[in-house]
C-alpha cells in the first residue's frame, strides 16, 4: 500500500484489475477500512486481502489508529486530511447518485474515531452543496459510549493478571481524572465519535449493518443496539447482526462465511 500520511495508506488495483467494472452493486469505487486501535498489519491484511478477492477493481483506503491517538484525540483529525483527496476523487462532490459508491468498514472505537474525523475533515474541505459520497457502512464491534469500566478494560487488556492487580489503584486514579476531563468536555471520546455516525446527512448513507456480540468485553451489546435504534429513528437504514460467543473484532473468526456474506449483502442491498 502507498503511504499517504502517518495513519493513512492506499492500495491501488493493478491496471488489469482496475479494468473490471466498478458499476453500482458490483464493485465499490472505493473501500475505506478504519482499523481498530493498535491493529497489527498481519491482522489488518486478512481483511484487505479478502476485499481484494471480493472486489479486485476497488481501491482500498486504510485508516489506522493507535493508543497515542486515543489519549490525544486532537491528533486524529489532522492525520485524516491525507485521506480527503482520495474520497473527493470518487465523484464530483455536488452530485449524489442513488446507488452507493463507497464501502466503509469500521472496526471498534479506533475505526470509529478515524471515520468520524474523516467526515469532519471532508466537510471542512468542501463548499456549500458538496457532500460525502453515497456509501454503505459496516460497523464491526462499534461504536460505544464512554464508561469508566470499558476505559479500564481497554488500558489493562494487554496486562497479565499480576500486572492488573498491581496497577488497579493507579488505573482507577487515571480513570477518575480522565472522566473529569470528559465531563468538562475537554477531550473527545468514543461517545462523541458514535454521535458523529448518526448526525451525518442521512441521504449520503444507503444502509448500514452492525456486527456485534454479547461476549465482547470492550463494546457493550446494549450500547450497540441503542446506537442502532437511534440511527433508525433518524431515518438510517439499519440492520443488526448479532454473533454468539465471539470476542472483540473477532466475529469473522467465529464464522467467516456468515461474516463476509453479511458484507456482500450489505454492499449489494440484499435483505
Amino acid at each position: 500500500m502507498e503511504k499517504l500520511g502517518r495513519l493513512v495508506s492506499l492500495y491501488r488495483p493493478t491496471k488489469a484489475d482496475a479494468s473490471i467494472s466498478n458499476s453500482a452493486n458490483k464493485h465499490p469505487q472505493l473501500i475505506i477500512v478504519g482499523s481498530w486501535t493498535d491493529a497489527r498489519d498481519v491482522h489488518i491484511d486478512k481483511y484487505i486481502v479478502k476485499y481484494q478477492t471480493l472486489y479486485p477493481g476497488a481501491p482500498i483506503l486504510l485508516l489506522k489508529n493507535t493508543t497515542a491517538e486515543i489519549y490525544r484525540p486532537a491528533r486524529i483529525g489532522p492525520a485524516m486530511k491525507a485521506a480527503v483527496p482520495v474520497v473527493r476523487d470518487v465523484h464530483p462532490p455536488r452530485t449524489l447518485p442513488s446507488s452507493p459508491e463507497v464501502l466503509i468498514h469500521i472496526f471498534s472505537n479506533g475505526g470509529s474515531g478515524s471515520i468520524a474525523n474523516l467526515y469532519e475533515q471532508f466537510a471542512a474541505s468542501t463548499g456549500p452543496g458538496e457532500q460525502f459520497p453515497r456509501h454503505v457502512t459496516i460497523l464491526d464491534s462499534s461504536p460505544s459510549v464512554y464508561s469508566v469500566g470499558h476505559a479500564l478494560t481497554f488500558v489493562s487488556l494487554s496486562m497479565s493478571p499480576f500486572q492488573r492487580i498491581v496497577a488497579t489503584p493507579f488505573l482507577y486514579i487515571w480513570a477518575i481524572g480522565w472522566s473529569v476531563l470528559v465531563a468538562l468536555g475537554l477531550v473527545t471520546t468514543s461517545g462523541d465519535w458514535a454521535k458523529a455516525h448518526n448526525n451525518k446527512p442521512v441521504e449520503t448513507e444507503a444502509r448500514r449493518v452492525y456486527i456485534y456480540s454479547g461476549t465482547d468485553v470492550l463494546i457493550d451489546d446494549k450500547g450497540v443496539e441503542s446506537h442502532a435504534a437511534d440511527a433508525e429513528a433518524k431515518g438510517f437504514s439499519v440492520k443488526l447482526e448479532r454473533f454468539e460467543g465471539s470476542a472483540h473484532v473477532a466475529h469473522s473468526r467465529k464464522d467467516e462465511d456468515r461474516y463476509w456474506d453479511i458484507v456482500k449483502k450489505t454492499w449489494g442491498g440484499v435483505p
